[in-house]
């Protein structure tokens, strides 16, 4: 991670899960309606409300290994700044197809967002895996078409997966070359008194938030929100928003 920005952790999920997982998704995708503007047509393959849909998308902020990943990397009260599919179809690519970052911040030796990809099919150079610049964490400067081109790596690897990398790392899509759709998961984590892409406490339905756990809650942001009332600011320690002793 400190050197190449990335880490890829093989056999993270089983098979089953993300058969499930892909059930799941490929309803949400066929239901997915574009609200206008140019930026909902061009996220039609980057589903970022899944958290709202399905239960399932959720118990997977309560794995411990996730913990025990991004703690290291961003203290252990990091909470999630977006979570967001994204699926190639067959023959074509999404809006992630393009060279960038997850981050716009450059602090050199502090990330603030870590990302991670859950592979729900097998990441080929035939079907798109995603392709990384290793170790442009380092820099601020953009790299140009041409030195990424040159010197990116492209991720191949088997169902279950997961990568995670740094969010300062430039990368993309690739291009889905293949008859079938490739379908991932995504989450981009940030440190705990940052804002989040969205105000997940309130958009989740509560039928689905008050099923996860203590870790899954805190990812999402009950640890860290504002109050909206003098007396919610003094309440007591147990009852606070914004829980004392996070960074």
């Amino acid at each position: 991670m400190e050197t190449r920005g990335y880490s890829l952790f093989p056999d993270f999920l089983d098979a089953k899960t993300c058969e499930k997982l892909k059930e799941l998704l490929e309803i949400a995708l066929a239901n997915y309606k574009p609200l206008g503007p140019e930026r909902s047509i061009l996220d039609k393959y980057l589903l970022h409300d899944l958290l709202c849909q399905n239960l399932m998308f959720g118990k997977l902020l309560e794995d411990p290994r996730i913990q025990r990943i991004l703690s290291p990397l961003l203290g252990d009260y990091w909470i999630m700044y977006a979570f967001t599919s994204s699926s190639l179809p067959p023959h074509g690519t999404n809006y992630g197809s393009r060279i960038h970052v997850d981050s716009p911040r450059f602090i050199p030796t502090y990330p603030t967002n870590i990302g991670i990809i859950w592979a729900l099919d097998e990441f080929t150079a035939e079907n798109g895996g995603t392709e990384l610049l290793p170790g442009s964490h380092h820099s601020a400067v953009v790299p140009t078409p041409e030195l990424f081109e040159k010197n990116c790596v492209q991720i191949t690897c088997q169902l279950g997966s997961i990568l995670v990398f740094n969010a300062r790392v430039w990368h993309r899509a690739g291009v889905n070359k293949t008859e079938n759709w490739r379908h991932s998961l995504t989450m981009n984590a940030c440190r705990p008194y940052m804002k989040q892409r969205l105000d997940w406490v309130r958009m989740i339905p509560s039928e689905i938030s008050n099923q996860l756990n203590d870790q899954a809650r805190r990812i999402i942001g009950f640890d860290t929100r504002l109050p909206t009332s003098m007396e919610e600011f003094f309440a007591e320690d147990d009852k606070r928003l914004y829980k004392s002793g996070q960074e």
